[in-house]
Parts: structure tokens; C-alpha cells; sequence
């Protein structure tokens, strides 16, 4: 039988013992959690990249400065995002379609006729007759800015004034009528010339026109409206005005007046409610538009402005007062 002393100094080596297995143990669990905790970081790819080396070349470098926030597109603009590193969130708007009922100014109240009143109008022959019967519509005092055969002036281009038969600068014309608002509207004498080119010329004289208006006259309203499409019988005799060519036109006008942060009319919906331009309102040439028409036009533009809270409304304003409590 083993005496007092002898047992506690087994008691005591028992201890240790046990003490010594429990600090391996919980020594274990440690790097068991640290490496398990060590490969799911590696595996979601939230560890970030070791550091490269000096001996880096120019490329590398900057290959790793295309994951900051912002990057630029190929045209040198900034993008909100790192292009295919994060997911776009809704609100950065990008239509799927170029259609251009997507686009186009929704009906917002109705604004009174005074609405127009900094308004100009500029355009070709069809605009022409904001001009021509002004006594006969609703705006006889109308800022019109148009010539027969006109297209988007560009590179200088010069008008002739068919009364004065001089030459005059039509950039220089609109400027000087002081306009808070420029309703546009070009494309049936380019479009009467066929092939694809004329098509990409147009909206690329009408971009280079738009963003001229905007350093001329800046902070201006820019309402791009739809070119209208004849009837059967005038596009029989200038097959470069056909509806399949027009809508397609129309549709590269509207997503232009997105990029520039333009309005978008459809006007060529009211008008030409079957297709193409209503014969009650069509002229002889199956082009142009009878003085009744304009005030329809009117009436159509008189409910579609984009929201001014300076503007009058005819029976209110579309955006309810607030209330305070």
C-alpha cells in the first residue's frame, strides 16, 4: 500500500498530464478554425492579391488598376460601375430596345398657351407653316426659324431668307430669339435621298446640331419631334420616305435624345394615327400638312412638356400640392 506522499505526487502527475493534453487540444482546434477560416476567404475571393513586385511591367500595373470604382469607357467617359466587377443596380437605366414609344414624353397635364411664349420653332418646310398661318392657329406670335429644304445646319451651314434672298447664319437666327424651349424638327428632305449613309448622316448632323444649341444657348429645353410620314401616294413618288425607313429614323432620333438629354416627341403617332399622314390633314403632296393641323399639333405639344413648376395648367398642375400638417 502506497503511503500519503507517494499518492500525491501521482495526483500530481496526473494533473500535468491532463493540463498538457487539453493545451495540445485546444492548440488543434485553433488551426483547424484557422485554416478552415483561411480557405473559405481564399475560395469567395475576398483575400485580396498579394502586393507585385518592382520588377512589374508598365502593363501589369495598370491592369491591376482596372478594379477601382470607376473606370472609363472607350469614348473616355466615366462609368459608375467597374465594367464586370460588380452587377449593375437598377438605377443605372439602359433601355434593351431603341424603340421609340420606350423614349418619348408621356402626356403631362396641359399647359397653358403662355407655355410658348419663349418657345422657337425651328425646322424645315413643314415647321415653316408655324410661320406661314400664324394668323390661322392659336400661337400667331410664334418664333419660327425654318426654311424649305432645310436641314440640321452644321459646319457653318448658311440659310437663304426666300423674301430678302440673303444669306444668313440659322445658329445665330435661333440665339437670337432668346429661347427657353427649341422644338426641332428635320429629316424628310435628307431622307428623300436613299441608302444607309443618309440615314447615319442625319443623326449625326443632328447630334453635332444638338449639342451646338446647347453651347449657344445653354440651360434650353431641346424637344426633338418625330418626322411625320406621307401618304402612300407620296412615298409611290420619293421611295425614300417610306414608313419602314422613317420608324426606323425615328427610333435612332428618339435614343439620340436620350443620350442628349432631349425630350422625345412622338408626334408622328397623332398624325399619322393609321400609319401614315391622316388625309384629313394631309396636303395635295401627301408631305405637307394643312393649316387645321397645326393646332391638333398644338394641342398634342400642349400635352406633352416635360414638368415645369413656373409653368400655368389648364385645370391644375399634373403634380399634387403638398400638404403640411
Amino acid at each position: 500500500m502506497s503511503s500519503y506522499r507517494e499518492f500525491r505526487a501521482q495526483t500530481k502527475r496526473k494533473r500535468r498530464r491532463r493540463n498538457l493534453q487539453r493545451c495540445v487540444l485546444i492548440l488543434l482546434i485553433a488551426v483547424l478554425l484557422g485554416g478552415t477560416a483561411f480557405l473559405a476567404v481564399r475560395l469567395t475571393g475576398l483575400l485580396e492579391p498579394s502586393q507585385t513586385t518592382s520588377d512589374s511591367t508598365p502593363a501589369e500595373d495598370s491592369s491591376t488598376q482596372s478594379t477601382s470604382s470607376q473606370t472609363q469607357s472607350g469614348d473616355g467617359q466615366q462609368l459608375p460601375y467597374a465594367a464586370g466587377s460588380v452587377e449593375r443596380t437598377i438605377n443605372v437605366f439602359e433601355p434593351i430596345t431603341p424603340d421609340r414609344r420606350l423614349y418619348a414624353l408621356p402626356e403631362n397635364g396641359q399647359v397653358d398657351l403662355s407655355y410658348f411664349d419663349d418657345a422657337t420653332f425651328v425646322g424645315d418646310s413643314i415647321t415653316t407653316g408655324w410661320d406661314s398661318y400664324r394668323t390661322m392657329t392659336k400661337l400667331p406670335n410664334a418664333k419660327v426659324v425654318a426654311e424649305i429644304g432645310a436641314r440640321p445646319p452644321v459646319d457653318g451651314m448658311l440659310w437663304k431668307d426666300p423674301d430678302t434672298k440673303q444669306m444668313y447664319d440659322p445658329m445665330q437666327a435661333i440665339a437670337d430669339t432668346v429661347p427657353k424651349k427649341v422644338y426641332i424638327m428635320f429629316g424628310t428632305n435628307t431622307l428623300v435621298g436613299e441608302g444607309d449613309y443618309v440615314e447615319d448622316k442625319l443623326i449625326e448632323d443632328y447630334g453635332r446640331f444638338i449639342d451646338d444649341l446647347g453651347t449657344r444657348i445653354p440651360g434650353c429645353e431641346i424637344y426633338i419631334q418625330s418626322i411625320l410620314i406621307p401618304t402612300a401616294e407620296a412615298t409611290a413618288e420619293k421611295p425614300g420616305l417610306n414608313p419602314e425607313r422613317i420608324n426606323r429614323v425615328n427610333d435612332r432620333l428618339a435614343v439620340l435624345a436620350f443620350e442628349k438629354g432631349c425630350h422625345y416627341l412622338d408626334l408622328q403617332s397623332f398624325l399619322c394615327k393609321n400609319g401614315v399622314l391622316n388625309w384629313d390633314i394631309a396636303q395635295p403632296d401627301g408631305i405637307h400638312i394643312k393649316p387645321e393641323a397645326y393646332d391638333a399639333w398644338l394641342d398634342y405639344l400642349s400635352k406633352h412638356t416635360a414638368y415645369n413648376a413656373a409653368a400655368t395648367y389648364v385645370g391644375g398642375s399634373p403634380v399634387p400640392a403638398q400638404t403640411t400638417e
